[in-house]
């Protein structure tokens, strides 16, 4: 409770919690929605273990099926109406190799 209790009193007081001086920004000391945030100068292996439980398959592959779903759905959303207007036009969903067509040389 002493802790909270000076915390409050530190921050109506306005003192800053830090001695010395305050440290420069790299990028400006205004932050607003747009500011850039500041670099991260870090590396793979710094990746590595701040995913370590994607690098080590922990995780739920509930989000990588679902990329698989979209990837496998654009076959269905571009292909399945093709094949329905065929069947629906021609009776047979694929037309066969070389055949007739409602077009003739002497039709136009």
């Amino acid at each position: 409770m002493a802790l909270l209790r000076n915390a409050a009193r530190i921050a109506r007081a306005g003192l800053p919690l830090a001695r010395g001086a305050p440290a420069a920004s790299p990028i400006g000391s205004v932050r607003c929605f747009m500011a850039p945030s500041a670099p991260r100068l870090g590396h793979n292996l710094e990746d590595h273990y701040d995913m370590a439980e994607f690098m080590c398959k922990m995780h739920s592959p509930l989000g990588e099926y679902l990329v698989w779903a979209l990837m496998f759905s654009t076959f269905g959303v571009t292909f399945v109406p093709m094949l329905h207007s065929n069947y629906y036009f021609t009776g047979r969903f694929l037309p066969k190799d070389q055949g007739n067509t409602q077009l003739c040389d002497d039709s136009w």
